[in-house]
């Protein structure tokens, strides 16, 4: 593991096109393994674990601004030749907002299952925050246990994840979900010139991220049927393989 910086830690493996994972609240890094094999050669793999996610130590907030700025950094500091970003969910916003304010780190980008808007509800992101933030020892574990596993149609491709989910600090989740919300970057998009590849779950959230990315000059829709949240997980292969493809075509 390598430093990103106090904001994140980057596993990094393989040789070839560099690609950063990204992947969503709470998660840790190895929620992309999977899919990092499925690419198999000629990709050099930045998988990313945020701070304060998956036992890692916490920071202070605002954790989804600094990890955008300190990922910027990152790719320049290490020369990596027109990066490929891919974001989950959380992972996706950070990605949307990365290609449209340092277009020229980023050649393209991939968000699965996200979009540049969160809940429009200031008063429930407090609730929200304070929900999470004030969980008990035993209940927040609990949680998220059965928050994340609603989140697949195949709970058993996340139960490995599961546990590191749930060692997650409950502030941070907290105060980066209020982050979340309180954050809005849609005008922001439709500056985006890069090419973006949308991957999307079939269920009921698919409209409000197509008409989310409406603006974006170069966008792909990948849908994949049958799939929840963690689209990687409920479809690995035609996941790995829209993702493959896009890699190559840009």
């Amino acid at each position: 593991k390598s430093r990103v910086s106090v904001q994140a830690t980057a596993k990094v493996s393989g040789e070839g096109r560099p690609v950063i994972f990204i992947p969503g609240l709470a998660c840790p890094g190895e929620v992309w393994d999977d899919t990092v094999e499925r690419l198999g050669e000629g990709i050099q793999a930045h998988v990313i674990t945020l701070a304060g996610f998956a036992g890692t130590d916490p920071i202070k907030p605002p954790l989804v601004a600094k990890t955008r700025k300190e990922l910027v950094r990152y790719i320049r500091s290490n020369h990596l030749k027109d990066p490929i970003v891919v974001g989950h969910s959380l992972g996706g916003f950070i990605a949307y907002w990365l290609a449209a304010t340092a277009p020229d780190a980023v050649a393209a980008f991939v968000v699965v299952v996200g979009g540049p808007r969160q809940l429009p509800n200031n008063e429930e992101a407090r609730l929200l925050r304070n929900t999470w933030a004030q969980s008990g020892d035993d209940e927040l574990p609990r949680a998220l246990k059965s928050v994340f596993s609603g989140m697949t149609r195949n709970p058993k491709h996340v139960a490995p994840f599961i546990d590191q989910i749930a060692s997650s600090d409950r502030q941070t989740i907290g105060d980066a979900i209020f982050e979340l919300v309180k954050l809005d970057i849609t005008q922001k998009v439709a500056t985006i010139t890069a090419p973006v590849l949308l991957v999307l779950a079939d269920g009921g959230l698919q409209g409000r991220y197509r008409k989310q990315a409406a603006s974006v000059e170069h966008v792909e829709i990948v849908v994949v049927p049958k799939t929840g949240h963690f689209v990687m997980h409920d479809d690995p292969e035609r996941f790995a393989t829209a993702l493959g493809k896009f890699i190559a075509a840009n």
